[in-house]
């Protein structure tokens, strides 16, 4: 059994100027502060269940004149579970090789999500808000995970997964379907600070939202980033500290129809992640068969 864990601060600094008379520019940053715990279990040796929860908090900080659009504003708690069965493919244990699994699974939303139309609400003039710890929407997803271990002293790899949203949840909100994907690479010759350096490139590119059955004018576009950091195995767990810069960010964050407004948005992260691997079969009993022979349960 595999138990970890990471804590993922997310910065997205969102400038705008003034949209309509009196709204003002828009300056502020939205910090994420989420926890996420992943439990691993392997069933047989092809197949293992993972369970992965987030829960954390979410603020923005505005720095401008607060309207019914924007204002100082925090969302807590549980965000999306998501359970996904994992087949491993193929595992080259010692030497040049290959590991490489295929997942399945659903996301299951937790009830801190947006309870109305955000965009309708502002049309009518009234306050609101753009986001919560979840998209209260059910998916399925498919992953995919390759690693290749040559002669030379790097090892890449990359991870590919998709979700999907099965139906509009009860509010009338249906996500767009979204494709994220990290390409990354340790160097085993090396070491800083006793860890090994780590090198990524990740991408995500997402389709259109929708609130009853009409396109969300802010949603949809692509995200890139470049990321680095260090991983130490300490006495069989294995932390990691990494960071990401924004290389593009293609969303219109003011919406359709604002193309002459100016706006500038860039995203973010710095995380901690650890991992430990848990073998409880010395805490099974062993009993011997009729011929000797020892059997564990």
């Amino acid at each position: 059994m595999l138990f970890g864990g990471s804590l993922v601060n997310q910065f997205i600094n969102w400038e705008h100027d003034e949209i309509s008379p009196g709204s003002g520019d828009h300056e502020g940053i939205m910090n994420s502060t989420l926890g996420n715990f992943n439990l691993n279990i392997g069933l047989n040796d092809k197949w293992n269940l993972a369970v992965d929860a987030m829960a954390g908090v979410r603020q923005m900080d505005f720095k401008g004149i607060e309207n019914i659009h924007h204002r100082d504003e925090s969302k807590t708690g549980l965000g999306d579970v998501r359970i996904i069965l994992r087949h491993l493919v193929s595992n080259e244990t010692f030497g040049p090789g290959k590991r490489m699994f295929l997942g399945y699974g659903v996301v299951i939303p937790s009830g801190n999500s947006l309870p109305e139309n955000p965009f309708a609400l502002g049309s009518l003039g009234k306050e609101h808000t753009h986001f919560d710890m979840s998209e209260g929407v059910y998916k399925i997803l498919g992953e995919v995970q390759y690693f290749k271990r040559g002669e030379s002293p790097l090892v890449f790899g990359g991870v590919g997964k998709l979700e999907v949203p099965l139906f509009p949840n009860k509010y009338g909100y249906l996500t767009g379907s979204q494709l994220n994907t990290t390409i990354m690479g340790y160097l085993q010759s090396r070491r800083i600070l006793k860890g090994m350096p780590l090198f990524t490139i990740s991408g995500q590119y997402r389709t259109s939202d929708y609130w009853n059955g009409e396109k969300a004018p802010n949603s949809g576009g692509a995200v890139v980033q470049l990321g680095g950091g260090l991983v130490w195995n300490m006495n069989g767990s294995m932390v990691t500290m990494s960071f990401r810069v924004p290389v593009l960010f293609t969303t219109n964050m003011v919406g359709e129809g604002a193309s002459n407004i100016d706006s500038k948005t860039s995203v973010w992260g710095v995380s901690l992640s650890f991992r430990k691997v848990f073998d409880f079969h010395k805490f099974w009993p062993e009993e011997k068969d009729e011929d000797g022979h020892d059997h564990a349960h």
